[in-house]
């Protein structure tokens, strides 16, 4: 799927976007057509798309706590993502100490 049509012979054009160019709004940009070799102008518009979803720990009801997956995993030891909100929830802190001190540990054994 192309990005636009050339103004001039209708071909799909890709807008090149190449270090950022052309993303700016309110600015005119230029760009050939791979097509017929005329140079044309554009301007960018940014537009939102929102999705939404029921967050009931939010409106007095638990966070849906699941397991976090990760590398390294045991950065990832006693915390759990509510499922709805995406909030982060340490639930055994000293378990999550001993693991990443665990990890610091191993680290420090392969060095050797």
């Amino acid at each position: 799927m192309s990005d636009t049509e050339c103004p001039y012979c209708n071909a799909d054009v890709e807008i090149c976007h190449d270090d950022g160019y052309g993303c700016e709004e309110n600015q005119t940009h230029t760009q050939e057509c791979g097509s017929c070799g005329k140079t044309f102008t554009f301007t960018t518009s940014v537009s939102f798309y929102y999705e939404t979803e029921q967050a009931p720990c939010q409106n007095g009801e638990p966070h849906d706590l699941q397991d976090i997956h990760g590398c390294p995993k045991e950065f990832f030891v006693g915390k759990k993502r509510c499922k709805w909100c995406g909030e982060e929830i340490m639930v055994d802190t000293e378990a999550n100490r001993t693991a990443i001190k665990g990890y610091y540990a191993m680290l420090g054994e392969k060095r050797e």
